[in-house]
């Protein structure tokens, strides 16, 4: 049995540091933000591992997911690649509310 827990609140939290981290490299060393959090979240254990992906799709709101899925209208060969986009576009949409946060508060 695994002790990887994945939830709403734990899920926010990682992206509030992914946002956090990109702000910091847009202001400090000139790159995109928006790019940062890109390849942040394509190369996440909880996008690239199916098991993690998953269970991120079980147990978080995955509306941002499957948004992103239905405005790319890719069609998937198989199951764990529908799932890793679904929870690639979940981390993505919740790490760019967070950086909308952290900007509204600059």
């Amino acid at each position: 049995m695994s002790d990887f827990i994945i939830n709403d609140f734990i899920l926010k939290a990682e992206a509030r540091e992914i946002a956090a981290e990109a702000d910091r490299v847009e202001h400090f060393e000139g790159s995109s933000a928006e790019e940062f959090i890109d390849d942040v979240c394509n190369g996440h254990e909880w996008t690239i591992y199916t098991y993690k992906a998953l269970r991120l799709c079980a147990e978080c709101d995955t509306n941002h997911g499957e948004q992103y899925t239905d405005d790319i209208g890719e069609a998937y060969k198989c199951f764990p690649d529908h799932v890793a986009a679904i929870a690639y576009g979940t981390l993505l949409g919740a790490c760019h509310e967070a950086l909308a946060e952290i900007r509204s508060v600059e």
